[in-house]
């Protein structure tokens, strides 16, 4: 039954033994018991690994054990700051608590999101912190019946009940939303992710409440932009919320958007605030190098990656243990949305 490269992989076995890729690598940890795996499931996928001549990656010693002092970090994006930032602190943090991470990056793709996590499992991680993507439902579902542990970062699925440490998104955008109104800007507009993902659909239901409260439904805009090639949605949702729409504020639900909106008001000539007030998601360095800094909803990085962590080394100790935190943003006024001289937070 072996491959012809000859390399068995967990899904491999999984698939064999019609079982998760999650609970394969829970018995080859010997973890079996802890995760009240019956002893019939049990041997039937040590037997189905045996005929298939499996073989893991780490040593023996370490996965008889099942403490490889491992864990798995993907998320959707290395190279986007808030993301790699995460990383950097998650990676400190479980460097105090003698663990190593292993970090993977998706591309918001599902087929490499769970290919990531077989490979991750496959290394014998003992937990995983996950960013998951569009459409992971299915898979984030297949790891909490599994029992393996899991903490969900940044997004979660509110009707699964695992363990996350996320943003409140919905107070994000009700805090730059109520803003922009004090501010005297009524035309708000929105640019965000055509997406399902439960994070982006929190931050539209904030913005959009707090427009129907101040009896402005009739001027909600929401532009939505393809998650993997952002920058010609953008454009072309700006180009109609500015000159047909007749916007006078935007907000952008990510950093990411939002440094890709700034570049195209920047090609289309619109004056920050003259003549559209902004408000952007996440700090960035470019923010302050345009002539009018922009105001940006903070959210709590480091909370973020350390509760992470902290609630997943916790599970691996204690598998029953749960923590469902939503951390509070701040926003950071400038001079993009404001009228007033002086920088000020809000939270």
């Amino acid at each position: 039954m072996a491959k012809k490269n000859g390399k068995i992989l967990i899904k491999d076995v999984a698939k064999a033994a019609g079982v998760s890729s999650a609970l394969v690598s829970m018995v080859l940890n010997g973890k079996a018991k802890q995760y009240r795996i019956g002893d019939e499931i049990a041997e039937h996928v040590r037997q189905t690994a045996k005929q298939m001549n499996y073989a893991p990656n780490l040593t023996a010693k370490n996965l008889r054990s099942g403490k490889t002092q491992l864990v798995g970090l993907i998320v959707t994006d290395i190279s986007n700051p808030f993301y790699s930032a995460i990383a950097r602190i998650v990676e400190d943090r479980a460097n105090e608590l003698n663990y190593t991470v292993l970090i993977s990056s998706t591309d918001e793709n599902l087929d490499n999101t769970e290919r990531l996590v077989d490979v991750l499992l496959n290394k014998g991680v003992e937990g995983l912190i996950l960013v998951p993507c569009d459409g992971s439902m299915e898979l984030v579902q297949r790891l909490h019946a599994s029992h393996f542990p899991t903490v969900l970062l940044d997004r979660h699925f509110p009707n699964i009940d695992l363990s996350w440490s996320c943003l409140n998104n919905y107070k994000a955008t009700e805090l730059a939303t109520d803003h922009l109104l004090e501010q005297g800007y009524k035309n708000i507009a929105l640019i965000a992710y055509d997406t399902e993902m439960h994070h982006i659909l929190d931050r539209i239901s904030g913005y959009e409440d707090t427009m129907k409260n101040a009896g402005l439904a009739s001027y909600i805009h929401v532009g939505k932009v393809d998650i993997l090639d952002p920058k010609p949605g953008i454009r072309e949702s700006l180009e109609e919320l500015i000159n047909k729409k007749h916007a006078d504020a935007v907000i952008f639900l990510t950093n990411m958007l939002t440094i890709n909106g700034l570049y195209c008001l920047n090609e289309m000539n619109v004056k920050i605030p003259e003549d559209i007030a902004v408000i952007g998601f996440n700090r960035n360095d470019a923010f302050n190098l345009f002539h009018s800094p922009i105001t940006y909803i903070r959210q709590p990085i480091e909370q973020i990656a350390k509760g992470a962590i902290d609630t997943l080394i916790k599970q691996i100790k204690k598998n029953n243990y749960k923590s469902k935190v939503f951390l509070e943003p701040e926003l950071v006024i400038q001079k993009s949305s404001r009228r007033c001289e002086q920088d000020i937070y809000l939270a």
